[in-house]
C-alpha cells in the first residue's frame, strides 16, 4: 500500500512557473545515483534552480512505498528534457545505495517497482488511462527513442544491472492488472467509503473541497451529507486546481510570481500598464506570460540596435 505525503518544492522554479499540465501519460524515471531515501531529493528540488538546472518531476518512490509529491498532479514538470514534459506525469523511483548487498539492493528495487505500479494505477484511474495503450505509460529511455525525450537509458538500466527481469512491457502490464483487481474486488468496498463531512476528507483535498464548497460548487446530498467517494474527491481536486491554474489573476505586484514580477514592475515604473484601477493589476497567467515574451523581445531588438550603432 502506498502513502503520498504531499512534499511540494515550493522554491522551484518550476512550482512557481505553474503552467497547467492535462496529462495523456507518465513516464517512469530512476534517479541514477546510489541514493534510497526521496527525501534526500525533495531538499534538494526545494530551490529555485537544483544545480543550476530548470529541472523537477512530479514525485520520487520509495522501496517501503512512500510516494513523495513534489508537485500537484496538474502541473507541468521539468522531468525529461524534451516535449514530453508537455503531457506526461514524471515519476522518479529512488535507487540502492552503494553500501547495500545484492539482497539488499534487489529488495530495494522490488519495493520501488511495486510502488511505482500502484502509483501508476491510481493514476491512470484518476486521468482515464489505458496502460496498454501505445505511449500511455512509458519509461524515460522509451521517450528517448519516441523523440520526446533526452537521452537517459532509465528505468531499465538499473533493472537490467541487478537482473530484476522487469521490462517497461511488464510494467504496464503489471499496471493494468492492478487496476482491474482495484476495479473489481474492491469496487464493493470502495463504494462503501464515502466521505460526509469536512473533516472526513483526506487532509491533501480538505482545503481544496473547503474551497469549493465556500464557492457554492458542491454542496451533498442534504443533511450536511457531502456523500463523495475516493474517486469524485480526486477528480474534484483534479479539476478544480486545473480551473483555478487556467483563470489565475494576479492583484498585486507581490502576488506576481518571482520569475516575472521584476518584468512587471519594470512595466508600471515606465506606465506601460496600470491596471484597472484600485491599485488593481488584474493580470491573468496568459497575460502575463506574453507581458515577459514581449519585454524580451523589446530587450533584444533594443540590444541589437545599440550594437549596430
Amino acid at each position: 500500500m502506498i502513502n503520498i505525503v504531499e512534499s511540494f518544492v515550493t522554491n522551484n522554479k518550476c512550482y512557481q512557473v505553474a503552467a497547467p499540465l492535462y496529462p495523456q501519460g507518465i513516464m517512469l524515471h530512476s534517479v541514477g545515483c546510489p541514493q534510497p531515501h526521496a527525501l534526500v531529493f525533495v531538499r534538494n528540488y526545494n530551490q529555485y534552480q537544483p544545480g543550476g538546472q530548470s529541472v523537477c518531476v512530479h514525485a520520487f518512490i520509495q522501496a517501503d512505498g512512500s510516494v513523495y509529491q513534489t508537485l500537484p498532479w496538474w502541473m507541468r514538470a521539468w522531468h525529461c528534457g524534451g516535449a514530453a514534459n508537455n503531457t506526461y506525469i514524471g515519476v522518479e523511483m529512488t535507487e540502492p545505495s552503494s553500501g547495500m548487498s545484492y539482497a539488499e539492493a534487489a529488495e530495494q528495487i522490488a519495493g520501488t517497482y511495486h510502488a511505482a505500479v500502484e502509483l501508476f494505477a491510481q493514476l491512470c484511474n484518476t486521468y482515464g488511462l489505458d496502460p496498454l495503450a501505445d505511449g500511455v505509460i512509458i519509461g524515460h529511455a522509451e521517450g528517448h527513442r519516441r523523440g520526446v525525450a533526452s537521452n537517459h537509458a532509465d528505468p531499465e538500466l538499473l533493472w537490467n544491472t541487478y537482473g530484476m527481469g522487469y521490462t517497461m512491457d511488464g510494467f504496464r502490464q503489471d499496471v493494468y492488472e492492478a487496476m482491474n483487481k482495484n476495479n473489481g474486488n474492491d469496487e464493493e468496498e470502495e463504494d462503501v467509503m464515502r466521505y460526509n463531512t469536512i473533516d472526513d476528507i483526506p487532509s491533501w483535498a480538505r482545503g481544496t473541497i473547503s474551497d469549493m464548497i465556500d464557492e457554492g460548487l458542491i454542496s451533498g446530498t442534504g443533511g450536511g451529507n457531502l456523500d463523495l467517494s475516493a474517486d469524485m474527491i480526486r477528480m474534484l481536486y483534479v479539476m478544480k486546481h486545473m480551473f483555478d491554474a487556467c483563470n489565475k489573476h494576479y492583484e498585486t505586484i507581490e502576488d506576481i510570481p518571482s520569475w516575472a514580477r521584476d518584468t512587471v514592475q519594470h512595466l508600471i515604473d515606465t506606465g506601460a500598464i496600470a491596471g484597472t484601477g484600485n491599485g488593481k493589476l488584474d493580470i491573468s497567467y496568459d497575460m502575463l506570460r506574453m507581458l515577459v515574451v514581449c519585454q524580451r523581445m523589446f530587450d533584444s531588438n533594443h540590444s541589437t540596435d545599440n550594437k549596430e550603432n
